[in-house]
């Protein structure tokens, strides 16, 4: 590559890449290349920058700071990154199928049961019809579950699969979803409990297991009634209810509602009306409205577990804490970082300044180093918590407790979440180098030129 002849005034500055008044230069003292052109102040601070954050031959130390301070910055990175996106999709993943398995607005009395289901359904249509997709009638109790010597606690839940289909779809939970046919076909022959054959039940996947049985297995419910103890009846298994929510999985059991009132002797009364809205958000507004017109229960969905959903924002205000004192910690290394360069770099500074370096330009390079290490950390970081994240998902190597409901750990990839924790490394980096950087920009040019005239080189 032959160069341009540099002029006088370049030779007599030995570089142009401070000062951008200068058209030609040849070999950059900086960085020991050619420069055939001007550099930009930025351009320039961005390769100085650069150029320190690599060791010099003789102080390996720093390299090793340097490398703890990005490890640092991709450890927090990836932790607080990791945290959120479980956080994100727990709550995601809770949501959808309390929305699945639950019907948005539930008006009932309990225990006592509503006498005249048809009467309040007919007041709740003319009053917020606009708003539903449909009601149901249900019952709902407790009761006990028995196969063999096996007994186990369960919430009977009796439906209308015609009617409940238009509140919330019940078929993707149900397997085979033929099981909701044959509860319907007990409502369309007639009500009570039909004589020739065990009326069939569906239930969820955990109480099945628990009872160790399987679809098409007999069991029993155990009377509730205290003119009927130990008094049973005897269903067939006609499906598996699989909401992913432990707490329903586990314990639910679902029967035709006339099956249901024969066997709780409920006679027409019903435990309450399953409403469906037509936007779910309005959930809490419209149960309000209704709680204030109405005398019965109103309760909507969110409700059901308040104090899950407010711990869970708890929990995410206190891991980003924690998150962020480990940050914290990698804003120190990045402190140490730079006031280690500051030191060493204190000749190559005074060198910087008597080629006409301002104390901004100065002050530029060193955040910019701060800067680099902060990129730098967050993308290996953003790596590792893509990478994690995956390895969550795909091997699902943690259970948890009956406590979360789920089984495993949802990850929800959110970019606001990815851009959102990288967008605070960095400027946490950035800060952490405003202070180090301030300091040099306040060497005086002759601080670092002793010792140059027995020819020590500077160290860039």
């Amino acid at each position: 590559m032959i160069l341009p002849k540099p002029t006088k005034r370049c030779q007599k500055l030995q570089a142009a890449v401070i000062s951008p008044t200068y058209p030609q230069c040849h070999d950059c003292p900086l960085t020991g290349r050619p420069v055939p052109y001007t550099l930009s102040p930025m351009r320039t601070a961005i390769v100085v920058a650069t150029r320190y954050l690599r060791s010099s031959r003789e102080n390996r130390f720093f390299s090793w700071i340097t490398v703890l301070s990005i490890a640092g910055v991709a450890i927090g990175v990836a932790a607080m990154t990791v945290v959120l996106s479980v956080i994100n999709g727990f709550e995601t993943e809770l949501k959808n199928r309390f929305l699945a398995a639950n019907a948005h607005i539930l008006a009932f009395n309990f225990p006592g049961g509503l006498d005249k289901p048809d009467v309040w359904a007919a007041k709740i249509q003319k009053d917020f019809g606009v708003h539903l997709t449909g009601m149901s009638r249900f019952v709902h109790y407790e009761t006990m579950a028995r196969k063999n010597s096996i007994l186990h606690s369960t919430l009977i839940r009796g439906i209308e699969p015609a009617q409940r289909q238009l509140v919330q779809d019940l078929r993707p939970l149900v397997h085979p979803a033929t099981a909701l046919d044959e509860l319907q076909a007990e409502i369309t022959d007639g009500p009570g409990i039909r004589r020739d054959s065990p009326s069939p039940i569906i239930l969820g996947r955990g109480l099945l297991s628990m009872l160790d049985a399987k679809p098409g297995d007999t069991i029993q419910l155990v009377a509730p009634d205290a003119d009927r103890v130990g008094e049973m009846q005897s269903f067939r298994v006609a499906g598996v209810y699989d909401s992913g929510l432990k707490h329903y999985d586990n314990k639910l059991g679902i029967v035709s509602l006339p099956t249901a009132q024969a066997f709780f002797n409920m006679g027409n009364r019903v435990t309450g009306l399953e409403i469906g809205l037509k936007h779910p958000e309005q959930s809490p507004a419209i149960a309000s409205l209704m709680s204030e017109k109405y005398t019965i229960q109103i309760k909507e969905w969110q409700s059901f577990n308040r104090q899950l959903f407010e711990a869970m924002q708890i929990e995410r205000a206190v891991i980003a804490a924690i998150v962020f004192l480990v940050s914290g910690v990698a804003s120190f290394n990045i402190l140490t970082t730079l006031f280690i360069s500051v030191t060493q770099k204190q000749r190559s500074i005074s060198i910087l300044k008597a080629l006409g370096a301002t104390n901004r330009e100065i002050l530029l390079l060193f955040l910019i180093q701060g800067a680099w290490v902060g990129v730098i950390g967050t993308g290996i970081g953003n790596g590792l918590a893509l990478l994690v994240s995956k390895l969550l998902e795909k091997y699902q190597f943690i259970d948890l407790p009956d406590l979360y409901m789920l089984a495993t750990l949802p990850v929800d990839y959110n970019w606001k979440t990815y851009f959102a924790v990288s967008l605070g490394a960095i400027a946490v980096s950035i800060l952490a180098g405003v202070y180090p950087a301030w300091v040099a920009s306040r060497v005086p040019p002759t601080a670092g030129l002793k010792g140059l005239a027995e020819g020590t080189p500077p160290s860039f």
